[in-house]
């Protein structure tokens, strides 16, 4: 036997050996933290989002998004084809009825106001001759007419004079005939003048309404084209804000064209898109809050949209409350409405990966052990930031309600202060 060759493979299963013995030992190292750090996890209080279950009256509600809408709007369009000549505001500004928010052109309507003022002046000058030619016709006939009345009188009292003395003999029977013939015949003069002067006034009054009806006719017209023409001063109409300005400068616009909508800020609604599951729930009249991000506000549920759109129905409320400073049409919002209230029931701040009516692990604090112990707890429905318990807590308990995903597969959990 080679005595050198002995020992150099005493020396290799020596080493070999030895590698075994480093390797097991490693991995029965690794093997006691990783057991230890299962057997013994320990975390930061102060790192976790821990909130304490409640007890009390709970508004349970429906939430959603959506924005603010007008009650009264304006849609304002073109009555007659046109050119933008100027463009005074833009949308975003705050209007009032009067506001002339731009300005349009049409020579034809300048035109036919012209025409229309000038005929319309004609038929003022006819009608004031007319009046005054009537009133001259009127004179004459009235004048005809004392004249009349006069000749009668005058015959009357010759006739009752020969009648006192006729029997003198001074005056003849026959004479005094003649008189009251001449009577006679004066009162039917005087009787035909008065019906015709009757029947003239009549007949002028009835000229009269004819020409008022045709120079109303014609202003009509008059005011049709006067109007024509101040609409192309585009005005609000209602007090608000410009919401739309459908045009540009320069732009031709055909009729019914859209050239702007002006909302009221004083009367809102909130369009509410809340989930199509959660929306059954909802029914005309319940109350809402309508948050704006810089205040709250009640509203009441006007309105529920059949349709379903993306999963989700569009609810109308009405703002009955203090509107908010920055309140305005178009807003984004988030609202809830309040579905039901339960007088005496449990409820806690939502998780955020916690969903309605569901059943889910969290870890609750133990102050006597100082340990998180895991807790299947049950979920009922929302209200608003919290949520409803129906088993697994009661009332001061403290729940872990950040995330701890990366803790799911323990039991419990020790804590440092």
């Amino acid at each position: 036997m080679n005595i050198k060759d002995s020992l150099a493979k005493n020396k290799k299963t020596q080493f070999s050996l030895k590698k075994i013995v480093l390797g097991i030992g490693g991995c029965a190292v690794f093997m006691a933290i990783v057991l230890g750090s299962f057997d013994d996890d320990r975390l930061d209080i102060q790192n976790l989002v821990i909130a304490e279950v409640q007890s009390g009256q709970l508004k349970l509600a429906v939430s959603g998004f959506g924005k603010l809408r007008s009650k009264q709007s304006r849609f304002i369009t073109a009555s007659h084809r046109s050119q933008v000549e100027q463009i005074y505001h833009l949308p975003g500004s705050r209007v009032q009825s009067d506001t002339i928010i731009m300005l349009l052109s049409n020579p034809e309507l300048v035109q036919l106001l012209n025409r229309s003022r000038l005929a319309l002046a004609r038929q003022k000058a006819s009608f004031e001759a007319l009046k005054l030619s009537q009133h001259n016709a009127l004179l004459t006939q009235q004048g005809m007419l004392t004249l009349l009345k006069s000749e009668l009188a005058n015959a009357q009292n010759r006739a009752e004079a020969e009648g006192k003395l006729i029997e003198t003999g001074i005056v003849s029977a026959l004479d005094h005939k003649r008189s009251q013939l001449e009577v006679s015949q004066l009162n039917e003069r005087v009787k035909l003048a008065e019906l015709q002067l009757t029947q003239t006034k009549a007949l002028h009054a009835q000229r009269l309404q004819i020409e008022q009806e045709l120079m109303r006719e014609v202003e009509l017209s008059y005011r049709a084209a006067k109007d024509d023409v101040d609409n192309l001063q585009v005005r609000a109409g209602i007090k608000g804000m410009l919401q739309e300005v459908n045009v540009e400068q320069g732009q031709s616009v055909q009729i019914g064209a859209p050239l702007a909508l002006v909302g009221s800020e004083s009367s809102l609604l909130a369009d509410l898109q809340v989930p199509e599951k959660q929306a059954s729930r909802v029914q005309e009249g319940q109350t809402g809050i309508i948050n704006t991000f810089n205040g709250e506000v009640e509203a009441r549920v006007n309105r529920i949209d059949p349709v379903v759109r993306d999963g989700r129905i569009a609810i109308e409320l009405e703002l009955t409350g203090t509107l908010p400073d920055n309140a305005r049409p178009a807003l984004s919002i988030e609202g809830r409405v309040i579905t039901e209230t339960k007088q005496a029931a449990l409820s806690l701040q939502k998780p955020s990966y916690i969903a309605e009516r569901s059943i889910a692990s969290l870890f609750v604090l133990n102050l006597k052990t100082n340990q998180l112990v895991k807790t299947p707890i049950e979920f009922g429905t929302l209200a608003g930031n919290a949520i409803e318990i129906r088993s697994g807590v009661k009332a001061g308990e403290q729940v872990v309600i950040s995330d701890m995903s990366d803790f799911k597969h323990l039991a419990q959990i020790t804590i440092t202060q």
